[in-house]
């Protein structure tokens, strides 16, 4: 079985990239993910099945992610609202991640 290749470290770096990014971006229930919305997340999608940019392409894709239209960050009050939430399949949502994380225009 062959071996993973080397891991090269930059100097004096003690934690690796993904480890600081996920020290800098907090857990995941600082971040507003707790039970409430584990819960809210699960009624949504049993709710809205497909995703929606998928469906107004004429596609039937499974919903398995729930997106924010205002981010959490812009409106901390609306993190439970349903209507400031919208079903989307993991390549929809990472794909309006990125503009986000851009500042490219909301779609």
């Amino acid at each position: 079985m062959p071996s993973a290749p080397p891991r090269h470290s930059i100097a004096g770096a003690s934690v690796q990239p993904r480890q600081q990014y996920d020290q800098w971006r907090g857990s995941a229930a600082s971040r507003g993910y707790d039970r409430r919305w584990q819960k809210c997340r699960r009624s949504f999608l049993a709710a809205h099945p497909l995703c929606l940019f998928c469906y107004e392409q004429g596609r039937l894709t499974p919903a398995n992610e729930v997106d924010h239209i205002l981010t959490i960050k812009e409106r901390p009050d609306l993190r439970l609202d349903w209507s400031n939430l919208r079903p989307l399949c993991k390549p929809c949502h990472s794909a309006r991640t990125a503009r986000d994380q851009r500042g490219s225009p909301a779609g």
